[in-house]
């Protein structure tokens, strides 16, 4: 067995629920109903505005639970006292809202801005940011299918499959998975094609693939296949060894040397698993551990997943916050399972948050069965509680450390360019084409010297011609700074990936605005000087006439260069989108009322674009989601046959 597998396996892996167990069952239903919410705030909901706006929820003593915004304030609240919006957060604060407040703005544009400005000043509880990044991945299992393949999903659904996970390491997993295919092998097609092929594929020519396709394995034989890899994911025997060490033994009396050898590579990669797996907890049981640690303004929460009794996993959450600890575990239970992920039977906390039993009701129904939530004071559940704060506390200094190190590189680079402060939020812009098609932009944005992926924005040059990048840029930034603070605050810095020329094609378009430009500057690569060797990265400052030298070391160009490789990657990857999509596209793209889901299903019912331009007006109108009208205008712009 290759170690590499043996470790990816082991140390990416969350043993299952057990086996014959729905993950979510459909027909829970919450145990306690929602509390009716008082004469007093339904009254004063009738009175709200009907503009833009935030609303403020508050608490008995007068706390903020919730911030958000809308365009219609009187409308949104009324949303959540009618039960309409389901967020288990929302549940959960609503039990102890017992006021609201609004702030009326101009605009929904507006409203955003003081939105993100409230939360900062404020810091409810329940908007704390929950990021988690995408190597969470979960497999799904399809037991109820003659031949189930195994799925790499991010999100539970209520649809009878079973769930394994969550998986820590996205690469180990799939490394792992296409190594088991080599034991185990199982399919990897789509039902359609299962169901279409009328001979083996290349994967069952090399050993990857038993070929159920054309019945080439049995019913039985390949659940046991499947088994078989589930029990190695899990790292749990289930009587499986002793199975195949029989099986291996029958094919070596048989003389059938070669299923010997490929049984006996099974038998070992199981044993391998399971050995490396110690479990943590006698009782065997799924459960969270969920701790928090906080100090200088951030709050760290772990949480250690132990699934079948065995500890195989932590994640660390930090948050920026100087709430209570009990005020950000609450905040924290009521969101991080709420997003498709896996809920246990049991958490374990170090303290209970506030309202323990409104925690207990929203993650019972996200489970669809009974979840407890318990503070042990002692034995093996205060052990992993243990466990669990040792990491956050980690995890926050760790975190303080970064910060610090971080506002220093900031505080650098702030006194190169002669700024009165630190730049608190800068933006970087790189534009990308090919060969002067199909050209793009995008802006990457840090905040306090972290990439704020939610506030990256790309664009499609409309105006400029490909290859002018001058042009392009100031095209870029006239748009950026025309919509304001409805793309975020106004940035203390501005990079632009590119020399003197597009800078000043960046500063005058911003000016052309009536608009003072922030201080901005670009960062140009590295030229090859004559004697061949290669120059230093250049940052390129208006009003002076030298690029400013400094060293590739130094803290602050460290930062631009980050923004600038943000930029750039983002920028490329949205070209190769739209790239693709240029190539891939057909005469159906551009039609009104066309969207992908309908384009998809029409070239499924009637196999190509030709199929769907020979076809009927009221065979295409009798596809759901098409209708006459959507049918008419394909006839018009698709032409005769």
């Amino acid at each position: 067995m290759p170690p590499d597998a043996v470790k990816g396996l082991v140390a990416a892996g969350i043993p299952p629920r057990r086996r014959g167990r729905r993950a979510v069952p459909a027909s829970y239903h919450p145990p306690v109903a929602p509390a009716s919410p008082p004469d007093a705030l339904l009254a004063k909901t009738a009175r709200l505005p009907t503009s833009p706006g935030i609303y403020l929820w508050k608490d008995a003593d007068g706390h903020v639970l919730y911030v958000g915004k809308a365009g219609d304030l009187r409308a949104r609240v009324k949303t959540y006292l009618a039960g309409r919006d389901t967020r288990p957060l929302v549940r959960l604060f609503l039990r102890r809202a017992t006021d609201v407040d609004v702030v009326e703005t101009r605009t929904a544009a507006e409203a955003l801005l003081l939105e993100n400005v409230t939360i900062k000043r404020e810091r409810p509880p329940f908007n704390l940011r929950l990021k988690d990044d995408k190597a969470y991945l979960v497999v799904r299992v399809d037991r109820a299918h003659d031949f189930p393949r195994l799925r790499l999903v991010r999100r539970i659904r209520r649809d009878g499959a079973t769930y394994f996970g969550p998986f820590a390491e996205a690469r180990s997993l799939r490394r792992t998975l296409a190594w088991l295919r080599s034991l185990y092998p199982l399919r990897s097609c789509s039902d359609r094609e299962l169901a279409e092929r009328d001979r083996p594929c290349l994967y069952h020519e090399i050993g990857r693939c038993a070929a159920p396709c054309v019945g080439l394995v049995s019913k039985e034989a390949y659940a046991e296949l499947v088994e078989g890899t589930l029990a190695v994911l899990r790292g749990r025997d289930d009587g499986l060894a002793r199975r195949l060490q029989a099986d291996m033994e029958r094919a070596s009396d048989a003389l059938d040397f070669e299923r010997a050898a490929t049984l006996r590579d099974r038998l070992q990669a199981l044993e391998a698993s399971v050995a490396r797996q110690q479990a943590v907890s006698p009782d065997g049981a799924d459960r969270d551990v969920v701790a928090v640690a906080e100090g200088d303004g951030v709050a760290v929460v772990a949480v250690l997943f132990v699934r079948d009794g065995h500890l195989l996993a932590a994640r660390t959450y930090p948050q920026r916050t100087t709430l209570a600890r009990r005020d950000v575990l609450t905040g924290f239970l009521a969101q991080f399972h709420a997003d498709g992920k896996v809920v246990p039977p049991e958490v374990l906390v170090e303290e209970l948050p506030a309202d323990p039993e409104g925690v207990e009701e929203v993650l019972s129904a996200l489970r669809g069965a009974r979840v407890s939530l318990r503070a042990p004071a002692r034995g093996a559940g205060r052990d992993l509680v243990e466990i669990a704060r040792r990491n956050a506390e980690t995890a926050l200094a760790e975190h303080v450390s970064s910060v610090r190190a971080v506002a220093a590189d900031l505080a650098t680079l702030g006194r190169h360019l002669g700024l009165a402060a630190p730049p608190r939020r800068i933006e970087g812009y790189d534009l990308s084409h090919t060969s002067g098609h199909e050209p793009v932009a995008a802006m990457a944005v840090l905040t306090d010297g972290v990439p704020d992926k939610d506030a990256y924005r790309h664009f499609a040059v409309k105006e400029a011609a490909g290859g002018d990048d001058y042009a392009g840029m100031a095209e870029v930034l006239r748009r950026r700074f025309a919509q304001g603070s409805a793309l975020g605050a106004l940035p203390d810095l501005v990079l632009i990936d590119g020399g003197a020329g597009q800078v000043a094609a960046a500063v005058e378009a911003v000016r052309a605005l009536g608009v003072e430009p922030p201080p901005t500057v670009g960062l140009a690569k590295a030229r090859r000087a004559a004697g061949g060797a290669w120059s230093d990265e250049r940052v390129v400052v208006p009003g002076r006439d030298d690029p400013l030298a400094l060293a590739q070391d130094d803290p602050g160009l460290r930062v631009l260069v980050r923004v600038r490789d943000e930029a750039h990657r983002f920028a490329g990857r949205y070209q190769r989108k739209r790239r693709s999509a240029a190539m891939t596209g057909t005469a159906l793209d551009g039609i009104p009322g066309l969207g992908p889901r309908r384009r998809r299903a029409l070239l499924e019912r009637f196999g190509s674009v030709e199929g769907v331009r020979a076809a009927r007006l009221e065979d295409l109108a009798a596809l759901p989601g098409v209708g006459e009208r959507i049918a008419r205008l394909l006839h018009e712009r698709l032409g005769p046959a």
